[in-house]
């Protein structure tokens, strides 16, 4: 080997290690922080938008939910169930990124429902306007202070998304009636529901919708409320 291949090697490995320790500080300096986004628009229905700190409102409920399944699946080390892959063709995901994807439409259809809602003149009776008022107090009261921190949520805001989510509930169940819809299944709030056939395609349809992919991006389940 010549002698000025063998003194480039050195400086090769050399230029190849501080490479390699500059993306590695890229990583590390541009690690997304959560509450610095809080005011970012995550969902847009129309012409409504809704911020990552309302967002947390459905975060918080998904992730209690998969939790309770991550802790059965292993108790030791519920991120397993988090990380777990389901093979099924073109459907094939993590739990975290299904997860993920329930929130966002979950969070979608109570917004075009709300919106329906709204248009079509209904609203919510003192009865159940006290119902969500109290449903909104019990919601947070059951955040632990880390996870209020972490999502940013304050009772005002969970308060208002759950007055919004009862309404748009009201609505659907309004459009069950309206539609006959128990005529046709026997479950028919299935087909009302975030992935149902009538709301896919005669309800959401009707709205122009967007979404934040770049920072849903950055958005991991199972570690924002839970596993911190």
């Amino acid at each position: 080997m010549k002698k000025s291949v063998k003194k480039a090697i050195p400086a090769l490995i050399f230029a190849s290690c501080i490479l390699i320790a500059t993306a590695i500080c890229s990583i590390t300096l541009r690690r997304f922080d959560y509450s610095d986004h809080l005011d970012e628009v995550v969902i847009t229905v129309d012409d409504r938008s809704v911020s990552l700190k309302e967002f947390g409102y459905y975060i918080y409920e998904v992730e209690a939910f998969v939790q309770k399944q991550a802790l059965i699946y292993d108790p030791e080390n519920p991120k397993h169930w988090w990380n777990t892959h389901f093979s099924a063709g073109p459907d094939s995901q993590f739990v975290c990124d299904y997860a993920k994807k329930v929130a966002l439409n979950i969070c979608i259809a109570d917004e075009v429902y709300y919106q329906e809602a709204v248009s079509h003149g209904i609203i919510l009776s003192t009865d159940e306007v006290s119902q969500a008022t109290d449903e909104g107090r019990s919601f947070f009261a059951g955040m632990d202070p880390v996870q209020i921190r972490s999502t940013g949520l304050d009772e005002n805001t969970v308060v208002t998304m759950s007055m919004k989510h009862t309404l748009a509930s009201k609505y659907s169940m309004y459009l069950i009636e309206s539609e006959h819809l128990a005529l046709q299944s026997t479950e028919p709030a299935k087909l009302v529901n975030w992935d149902g056939s009538d709301y896919l395609q005669k309800v959401l349809r009707k709205h122009v919708t967007w979404t934040n992919d770049k920072l849903l991006g950055e958005i991991t389940f199972g570690k924002i409320t839970v596993n911190l």
